[in-house]
């Protein structure tokens, strides 16, 4: 076994020393047992050779495997992960991520760096943050407890975060569509201003924030995000949440956007301030609902408006019902088709067993009125009802369709269709930010700390995602999850000497799949050994 003769341990307890000619090896006793004949004897394994002068031993690598960090004679080496790091800061230094939270944040740098590097392999619960430094190279020199992360995420001020994302944006922004979403993070903690009481994604009432977040397309990277009170509805934040290009470097942005932020006013108010969008319509309004009755037939099994195979057919219409020019792109897809009519069948089955339990006519509110005729049987005054056959056929003759509308005017009906749909990145950016950086809960009692933690939970979610987009094809490829991923850069050991002069080196030399992984996220194996 290869020995570092820099390095010099207390013998542990339990060992006995096995002498040859020439030196004196260490064994340590790690099974005691009787034997069959009812003999004590025991398993012993090599951790060493002595060392005559000092009377200490020289470990190998066994020694390093078999004995803990806490075990091993502190003082004179430690045994930390490199893998995560290395990939971080890496991925970190790539990005010119890390140069900038240096520019804006000066000396507080390296202990948000750690904190971000900390919530990308462990999540949000900061408890751990101790325990897991002793284990981990990390930017920070100092352990940071409880209070000092208080202090540290509350000096994270509104100025140096804009700051940082004016640099960010010009660093990544390139006249991209921005995908735009909210969610609602959940709190627990009191004294918070921004908690207010609703419904959660989850469909959880508890207090909660919601966070609106730009998510660029071509970069796949998050680009800026805004916390906002949690009872105020996602469309009618959007003009506040646009307002804010004017201050962080993305002045005429492009959006992408899903049904739940139209408002008429919403889309007037982004055509008058000369912002491109793209966002699909709700169904029911009436001139979608009459631009399909108007034009359906154009396009159902119209081959000159197949957008290819196993994609639906689609056609565009200009309107100008809301006061100003845009495109309608109506599609068809026969699949969608077929699920829409079965959702319809099953809710009039659904409404007709409800009417018959009922004595009373429902309330209109509950428009169970939708699909029946509602009213009191004229002999006993009892509830009768029948179906409404005309109001059903309507929304039958609507399944399958379903309409983006734009004012890019420069590209296709394709081209539209899959902007859109590639904006379900910023769906699997907050999935990541609320289950693998555990964001979907915060125990904060402070506005200034929430949005302290909320930044460094952004730049863990930046690397994340990044490093997803590096190693994308090799995890689908290989069935590896995030998880495991990390779990491989893990496996990377550094010993390192207590005075940080006498070097430092691997435990053990890189596998292929480690060395792989650090490959393709653009780092090599000396980055393991670098502290």
């Amino acid at each position: 076994m290869a020995l570092d003769k820099s390095v010099r341990v207390d013998i542990p307890e339990h060992s006995v020393l096995v002498k040859n000619k020439d030196n004196t090896y260490v064994q340590y006793t790690v099974r005691s047992y009787r034997n069959s004949r009812g003999q004590p004897t025991s398993e012993r394994v090599s951790i060493g050779k002595l060392d005559k002068d000092s009377g200490r031993m020289i470990p190998n690598r066994r020694y390093y495997e078999l004995f803990s960090e806490k075990e091993q004679a502190i003082g004179f080496h430690t045994v930390k992960k490199s893998g995560s790091y290395a990939a971080f800061s890496g991925v970190a230094g790539q990005l010119g991520l890390e140069k900038l939270v240096r520019r804006h944040f000066g000396s507080r740098a390296d202990d948000i760096l750690t904190v971000a590097h900390y919530m990308l392999c462990e999540g949000n619960v900061m408890y751990y943050l101790s325990d897991w430094q002793e284990d981990n190279i990390s930017y920070a020199s100092a352990q940071l407890g409880s209070a000092a992360l208080s202090r540290l995420f509350a000096s994270i001020d509104i100025d140096s975060r804009i700051g940082f994302f004016n640099d960010w944006l010009k660093l990544k922004y390139s006249n991209e569509y921005i995908a735009y979403d909210v969610t609602s993070i959940s709190s627990y903690g009191k004294g918070m201003e921004s908690l207010e009481w609703g419904y959660n994604r989850d469909k959880e009432k508890l207090p909660q924030i919601n966070l609106g977040m730009y998510y660029g397309q071509n970069s796949m990277l998050p680009l800026y995000y805004r916390i906002y009170p949690g009872s105020i509805p996602d469309k009618a934040h959007l003009r506040y949440m646009t307002e804010d290009t004017g201050v962080i470097s993305c002045k005429k942005a492009r959006y992408v956007m899903d049904r739940g932020f139209y408002s008429a006013e919403n889309l007037k108010y982004l055509a008058e301030k000369n912002c491109r969008f793209i966002i699909a319509l709700p169904a029911s309004l009436k001139y979608c609902r009459e631009l399909i009755e108007r034009h359906k037939s154009e396009i159902i099994n119209r081959y000159e408006y197949s957008l290819g195979v196993g994609k639906p057919y689609g056609k565009v219409f200009e309107v100008t019902d809301l006061g100003f020019r845009m495109n309608v792109h109506m599609y068809y897809d026969a699949d969608k088709a077929a699920r829409d009519a079965e959702v319809i069948r099953m809710e009039v089955e659904k409404i007709e067993a409800e009417l018959r339990e009922m004595e009373e006519p429902p309330a209109r509110n509950l428009h169970y009125d939708k699909y029946f005729f509602i009213n009191r049987n004229s002999k006993d005054d009892s509830l009768s009802f029948r179906r409404n056959d005309a109001a059903i056929n309507k929304s039958l003759d609507q399944c399958g369709f379903f309409l983006i509308a734009e004012t890019d005017f420069k590209k296709t009906t394709a081209e539209i269709l899959d902007i859109y749909r590639r904006r379900d990145i910023i769906e699997k950016s907050f999935d990541s930010l609320k289950n693998d950086i555990d964001m979907k809960r915060l125990y904060i009692h402070s506005d200034e700390i929430a949005e302290g933690k909320t930044f460094v939970a952004f730049l863990a979610l930046i690397v994340r995602s990044q490093m997803h987009n590096l190693l994308q094809k090799y995890m689908y490829d290989n069935r590896y999850t995030f998880r495991k991923i990390l779990l491989e850069l893990d496996k990377a050991k550094l010993i390192i000497a207590a005075d940080r002069i006498s070097g430092c080196r691997l435990l053990n030399p890189p596998s292929k799949t480690l060395r792989d992984i650090l490959s393709l996220l653009g780092c090599d194996t000396n980055s393991l050994s670098v502290v």
